[in-house]
């Protein structure tokens, strides 16, 4: 009886449902008479919506998606200067007012976007500007003034949405250009920074970390990548994932700073054949600087000269001013006063006491 009418129920229930017609098996092909993908999983509903919001949040200026992760390994060296090195790629140090002026030093780094069929051109879409303590005195996005084809965000983290609302490429190159001027410009390929902001900058003021000759030798190879030297000098490993114009910025100034007084050593002839040419006054003359602002490297070099000191602490063909100590039998003499020209003549003693006691009364 209770088979019977859950039987008589369900063939009710049948009647009130709206019948569904199979789509027939051409539906399920493409237009070339391909069976059609099937919809992956997971597309609609919680992951469409918060795919939308996500896009929907970003605003143009950096990115908060783009924050390039740090990893510290090894350290190669135990010395200060590469303890600071390494926290200033990272970001970690804590900066006083002086340490965050522009100051003579900049490091530069630029993302691209691609245009043209394919992407394969390059147009300019962040610029990123540090000083020699790694402090940013400029972070953004570039609104291009063609239409972008390519935003390559897998590499670049340069998203639509960055730059649709990001100043126009003349507004930010007269800024660049403005404030590098006169400036120590280091870069990594730094030429390829200076034709995507279609600017120019005197040779002997740029430094090429690419083409530095201790980082070649080290790296082995003629053209080293900042993320092969950034490893290998500083033992930090960037550009995991996107690469962060920042970060890249950063490490770009601590390649040079490693290796800063030899390199400069070297362009010593070719920055005083300069600044005769163009009347350019020497950096560390240009004001006074506050102390504990050491912007132009007292750190490397204070390090460096403890490491040439000469014995007695003073330095080669420079007297260091210690007393010299004698001994007369064995014993020592102190405190002896220090005369000019010949010793004076022992008086005659028959005494036979000491003949120094006798010419100092």
């Amino acid at each position: 009886m209770s088979k019977a009418s859950g039987g008589s129920n369900w063939e009710q229930l049948k009647k009130t449902l709206t019948p569904t017609k199979k789509k027939p098996a051409s539906s399920a092909r493409d237009g070339r008479g391909t069976p059609a993908k099937k919809r992956r999983p997971g597309v609609g509903g919680l992951a469409s919506f918060t795919k939308n919001f996500e896009r929907k949040e970003t605003t143009a200026g950096p990115s908060q998606y783009n924050t390039d992760e740090v990893t510290f390994l090894a350290a190669p060296s135990e010395k200060p200067l590469m303890h600071e090195l390494r926290q200033m790629v990272a970001g970690n140090n804590v900066l006083n007012e002086s340490k965050k002026s522009i100051g003579n030093y900049l490091a530069i780094d630029c993302e691209m976007v691609g245009l043209g069929q394919g992407g394969e051109e390059s147009a300019l879409a962040r610029v990123s500007i540090v000083n020699y303590h790694g402090h940013v005195v400029l972070d953004t996005f570039v609104q291009p003034r063609e239409r972008v084809t390519d935003f390559r965000t897998w590499v670049s983290g340069v998203r639509e949405s960055d730059v649709m609302n990001a100043p126009p490429f003349d507004d930010v190159q007269k800024q660049v250009a403005g404030m590098i001027k006169d400036k120590i410009l280091i870069g990594h390929a730094v030429e390829n920074d200076l034709k995507a902001l279609l600017l120019s900058h005197p040779n002997p003021l740029l430094r090429d970390t690419q083409k530095c000759k201790q980082l070649r030798e080290h790296a082995k190879t003629k053209r080293p990548g900042l993320k092969k030297l950034t490893e290998l000098e500083l033992g930090l490993r960037i550009q995991g994932r996107s690469h962060s114009s920042v970060t890249d910025a950063r490490a770009t100034m601590a390649l040079y700073r490693l290796y800063k007084p030899e390199w400069e050593a070297s362009l010593r002839h070719v920055m005083e054949t300069y600044r005769q040419k163009t009347g350019m006054e020497p950096l560390s003359t240009k004001k006074k600087r506050k102390r504990g602002d050491a912007e132009d490297g007292d750190e490397e070099e204070k390090e460096r000269g403890k490491q040439k000191q000469f014995p007695g602490g003073g330095r080669k063909g420079i007297s260091s001013g210690l007393s010299v100590v004698v001994k007369r039998f064995g014993k020592k003499v102190e405190d002896q006063p220090k005369r000019r020209g010949p010793a004076p003549a022992p008086a005659a003693s028959s005494s036979g006491g000491n003949w120094w006691e006798e010419a100092a009364g």
